[in-house]
């Protein structure tokens, strides 16, 4: 992520404007202003994990990516369950976070930058998944806490219109440094998200703060903040274990 930026009156004009536009109001509201600082780096590609079986569509930014693209810990969690693992991370993107308030040029010439909910209709041409998990939220920090749910939800019932037959994994924001960190997306928030009619049905994982209680030190990149590939590895063992608690089964 890029350091905190400020906005001013015109862009969170613009910001309403478009979101308005697209069926919902915001109603902004303060919110903690925590920061990190992932790479712009851009992945939107198809990673088979397994020849065959279900089709996962991860949608992040650099914590979903990773820094080795084969081996971020969505696609190794992937790999254990036996599904083809479809990846698509922004660095610095979220809910909000590089839409038209606030775009900034993504690293290797590929253009600005858009929030999520803008590009679920160029990625459900290229998709076809059996589930998506949508794992962002932590770029969205210093933005309103009722605009960022209101654009939490605008994506969910974007990702359904897109994909009507799959299941939708929400993944909740949380920290490698500071696993039991809620960030602001306190417990009373994600109760609320789970009871919103337009998120029925969507399951709600939390695997980061199965390391509550773990020395995360040695998981992470020289940044302290990042996961390193031992922290990537661990990630993908606790979203295996979350999702083993959903009822899922690994691959035999």
């Amino acid at each position: 992520m890029k350091g905190t930026r400020w906005f001013d009156t015109a862009a969170i004009v613009v910001t309403i404007a478009v979101l308005v536009g697209l069926g919902f109001v915001l109603r902004p509201q303060p919110s903690p202003t925590i920061r990190v600082a992932p790479s712009s780096a851009h992945v939107d590609r198809p990673q088979l994990a397994a020849k065959t079986g279900p089709s996962a569509l991860f949608i992040g930014d650099s914590y979903t990516r990773g820094y080795v693209k084969e081996m971020s810990y969505v696609c190794l969690a992937a790999t254990q369950m036996g599904w083809v693992c479809n990846l698509s991370a922004v660095g610095s993107t979220g809910y909000l976070a590089g839409g038209p308030a606030n775009r900034f040029d993504i690293d290797e010439g590929l253009g600005q930058s858009t929030s999520f909910a803008e590009r679920i209709p160029k990625l459900a041409q290229t998709y076809q998944p059996d589930m998506v998990f949508i794992a962002r939220g932590r770029n969205d920090l210093d933005l309103p806490s009722e605009a960022v749910y209101d654009a939490m939800i605008w994506t969910i019932a974007g990702v359904r219109s897109a994909w009507p037959t799959a299941k939708i994994y929400f993944i909740r924001p949380r920290i490698l440094p500071r696993p039991g960190d809620d960030l602001g997306f306190d417990d009373e928030f994600i109760a609320r998200l789970r009871a919103d009619p337009a998120a029925q049905d969507v399951v709600v994982l939390d695997p980061i703060v199965r390391l509550t209680d773990t020395d995360t030190s040695a998981l992470l990149l020289s940044d302290e903040f990042h996961p390193n590939q031992r922290g990537q590895q661990a990630l993908s063992s606790a979203l295996v274990d979350s999702l083993l608690a959903e009822g899922f089964a690994l691959r035999t």
